[in-house]
């Protein structure tokens, strides 16, 4: 037998197989690169997300500064007043019972307008002249008895007198036969005390009298000056009555006058104005109070109707607001206007004058953005006035640059536009 030939270890030949070319994007530097650069833009794109970006504006409204000519003018809505009136208010109240004149009306002082009927009035002033004519029949009787008390009286005194003077004769008799000696003395001071009697008596009634006469006469002062305070409030309802009728107390044009017969009016409640068109008319407006420190008198102001001056600036601030008086020039008052019809003016504070000029904004403001390609960019700017819907730019921004007039967001040095 053969013997077996021994194995040879295993070579690995049998698994080997050629491999590809290496490419250049195979190699380890160019490798190297393209992983630098990836971690580059992950970097990149972190810091982008981790920091914060500019924010974007949308529905920007963009303007361009302008050199142009600033008016220095505030533009009003005025209305025409005249320049004398007078407010009508019912003096009494009461019930219409007629108009006799109708709104628009020109009416002559003096002259009816409305009648009025109260019928608490009337049943007053039949009261109260009750009253008077009940204290008048009140002082006759009074007077009546105070005669006929003079008269009782002057009939006790010449009786008191009488008995005086027969008792002094008397006294004198008995003296002269007390003295004589045909009567005992006795008689003769019997009759020296009916003399005194006599004389007591007759005093005493004088002050009597004249204590009752005093009474009297005091009494009837109070009723006649109680007579003469229910006369006065009679002439006072009489007088109440005659304004129940309603009378113009200037001559002019009737305006805002419209009572309905039947109505009941209060006392003091407004029926209307009469204005007086020989004066002449006025406008008044309204200004913010912001302007209150440049509002001076006579500063120009125009009008399609006419040249003006203001007049007077009333110095009541309501609701942020305050009211001004305008008034013609000379010989400038148009005869068309009526009470109540408005009228756009424009109060010139200065004259015009060149200017760069950005119309009015939330975003005009003393740091405002301008365009710098796609960014707004923020920028401090030095303003001036403003009026009538434009701004003023005294530094900081060159004619053309375009600014945002919109509101901007808060906060932010930088925008982006859509």
């Amino acid at each position: 037998m053969t013997s077996p030939i021994p194995a040879s270890p295993p070579s690995g030949a049998a698994m080997d197989r050629a491999l590809p070319p290496r490419t250049r994007w195979q190699h380890p530097a160019l490798r190297g690169a393209v992983i630098a650069l990836a971690l580059l833009g992950l970097a990149g794109l972190v810091v982008q997300q981790t920091l914060p970006s500019a924010p974007r504006v949308e529905h920007a409204q963009l303007v361009a500064a302008a050199l142009g000519e600033f008016r220095d003018e505030l533009p009003l809505r005025a209305r025409v007043e005249p320049l004398r009136s007078v407010q009508l208010d019912a003096q009494e109240g009461g019930r219409v019972e007629a108009v006799l004149v109708q709104e628009g009306d020109t009416v002559i002082q003096g002259q009816p307008l409305l009648r009025l009927h109260s019928p608490e009035q009337e049943q007053m002033l039949m009261q109260r002249g009750a009253e008077v004519a009940q204290q008048l029949a009140n002082v006759s009787l009074q007077r009546s008895a105070q005669t006929a008390a003079q008269a009782a009286s002057r009939r006790e005194l010449a009786q008191l007198q009488t008995a005086e003077q027969q008792a002094e004769a008397e006294w004198r008799r008995q003296g002269d036969l007390a003295d004589a000696g045909f009567v005992a003395p006795a008689a003769r001071e019997q009759a020296e005390r009916t003399l005194r009697l006599a004389h007591r008596l007759r005093e005493q009634a004088e002050h009597d009298h004249r204590e009752d006469a005093r009474q009297r006469q005091q009494s009837l002062d109070e009723m006649d000056r109680a007579v003469r305070g229910l006369r006065h409030g009679l002439q006072l309802l009489e007088q109440a009555r005659e304004r129940l009728l309603l009378r113009a107390p200037i001559g002019g044009r009737l305006s805002g006058f419209t009572p309905q017969r039947g109505a009941s009016l209060q006392a003091g409640a407004h029926l209307g104005r009469i204005d007086d068109p020989a004066v002449g008319t006025q406008l008044v407006a309204e200004v913010d109070e912001f302007y209150l420190p440049r509002l001076q008198p006579q500063l120009p102001a125009h009008s399609p109707a006419g040249a003006l001056r203001l007049a007077q600036t009333l110095p009541q601030v309501q609701g942020g607001r305050v009211r001004v008086l305008l008034h013609w020039d000379a010989g400038a008052e148009p005869q068309a206007l009526r009470p109540g019809q408005a009228v756009d003016v424009r109060l010139q504070f200065s004259p015009p004058g060149p200017a760069l000029l950005l119309p009015e904004g939330p975003g005009i403001q003393n740091r405002l953005f301008v365009r710098q390609g796609q960014q707004l960019l923020a920028r401090e700017v030095r303003l001036g006035r403003r009026a009538a819907g434009q701004v003023e730019v005294l530094a900081g921004l060159q004619s053309g640059e375009q600014v945002l007039i919109s509101q901007p967001p808060q906060g932010a040095d930088t925008l982006r536009l859509p």
